[in-house]
């Protein structure tokens, strides 16, 4: 108690830092608040007290963070899941719900893999996931999640990217492999521009540039190859889930007008922009 008075922090984070350190439950800091700390918890619990005050985000001192009710291990491998991403993965699931049989479908870029580990362990069975990933830290981190959380070793297939622009490459190797097309195809990429406008200062320091930051030359880049590449993963009326950044949803969308029909932009809890839904037609108009 003495000790979340005088620290330097919000009383929320301190809170959750001493939790982290000592190991108690929050009803446990309740009863036992008066007790001293001994000296290795007190050193600890400085460290990690600086470390915050340096800017380096919670989840990553901790190391997790919570989606979709679920606790993944995070670090500064992966970006840290964020509740917008909660949508697109709503998004996904109403969608699912009006399916029969099992469905194929695939995750570009999975970071720490919340998007496919929480569509099967919410959909069941009757979903099988790909997902891809160009930073092998990432993808390691992904399958510890998975492994954690008790995902079936046959639910989620994990496809190595070796090429960070090669985007659609490995959906279109295992298209090949398995002779069937993708039933939908779901991805937050990095859409992100290196402006102090769209991104805060300590999360460009913190956070992995790969999965942030689209390239300065094209920051649709990600969005132009998904779209052209579709046809050769996607099978026809198959739909693509795109989290994608609000001030430039509407050039999205035109990325997607000539192949695909029943295109909605879709808002986040704070009315921005946020999921763009498309369906494949069955032919190019």
């Amino acid at each position: 108690e003495n000790w979340l008075r005088a620290a330097p922090l919000p009383l929320p984070e301190a809170r959750i830092l001493l939790q982290h350190c000592t190991g108690l439950s929050r009803a446990q800091l309740l009863t036992r608040g008066r007790d001293a700390l001994d000296g290795e918890n007190e050193a600890a619990l400085s460290a990690l007290v600086q470390r915050r005050l340096a800017g380096e985000p919670m989840a990553y001192i901790v190391g997790v963070r919570e989606f979709y009710g679920r606790t993944f291990i995070v670090n500064d491998a992966v970006l840290i899941p964020r509740p917008e991403t909660e949508v697109l993965v709503e998004c996904v699931l109403s969608w699912l719900s009006r399916q029969q049989g099992t469905c194929v479908g695939a995750d570009i870029g999975t970071g720490s893999g919340v998007i496919p580990i929480t569509l099967v362990l919410e959909k069941g069975p009757d979903l099988r996931m790909l997902a891809t990933e160009a930073s092998p830290e990432s993808l390691r981190r992904a399958q510890d999640n998975a492994r954690v959380l008790g995902v079936s070793t046959d639910a989620i297939g994990w496809l190595a990217v070796r090429n960070e622009d090669d985007v659609v490459g490995p959906l279109v190797a295992w298209v090949g492999r398995e002779r069937r097309l993708l039933d939908f195809v779901v991805s937050n990429p990095p859409y992100l521009r290196r402006d102090p406008a769209e991104v805060d200062e300590q999360v460009e320091r913190s956070e992995p540039a790969l999965a942030l930051f689209a390239p300065e030359s094209d920051p649709l880049f990600y969005y132009r190859e998904i779209a052209r590449g579709a046809r050769q993963f996607l099978k026809p009326g198959g739909m693509l889930f795109l989290e994608i950044p609000h001030e430039r949803a509407e050039a999205i969308r035109a990325l997607f007008g000539e192949d695909f029909e029943e295109l909605r932009i879709l808002p986040d809890l704070a009315g921005k922009s946020r999921v763009l839904e498309a369906k494949l037609l069955p032919w190019t108009r």
